[in-house]
Parts: structure tokens; sequence; C-alpha cells
């Protein structure tokens, strides 16, 4: 079975809203993400740096810690 590509998404940590990032993978390739990232917001205009551990694929629930 191949597995859905998404849209990585985090939570904007100026507006508590999620966001899009510019990133679209599979989810064992999230899972395998190493590092910072970092992408303009569309919702506050700032850039914001996200490792795995923030973010979730847009066809997914968040996971809650």
């Amino acid at each position: 079975m191949t597995e859905e590509v998404g849209n990585v998404v985090i939570t904007c940590p100026k507006t508590g809203l999620s966001v899009e990032t510019v990133f679209r993978l599979r989810p064992s390739a999230l899972e395998s993400l190493q590092g910072q990232h970092f992408f303009r917001c569309k919702r506050c205009g700032e850039i914001h740096a996200w490792g795995k551990e923030d973010a979730w694929l847009e066809h997914a629930r968040p996971k809650r810690a």
C-alpha cells in the first residue's frame, strides 16, 4: 500500500492557528525528518522554525503529548 502525501502543518506560534508549511510528505518521511526547518507563515507573515515534533500531516489528526 502506498502512503498518502500530505501537506505538513504546524500551529502558528503568534496566532495559535494551524498553518501549512511548504513541505508535502508521506507519513514515514515526516517521522524520519531531522533538524529544524523554516518557512514564512501565511497567517502572520513571520518566519517560523519547526521540527517533526511540532508538525502533523493535513489529513491526519495532530498528536498531543
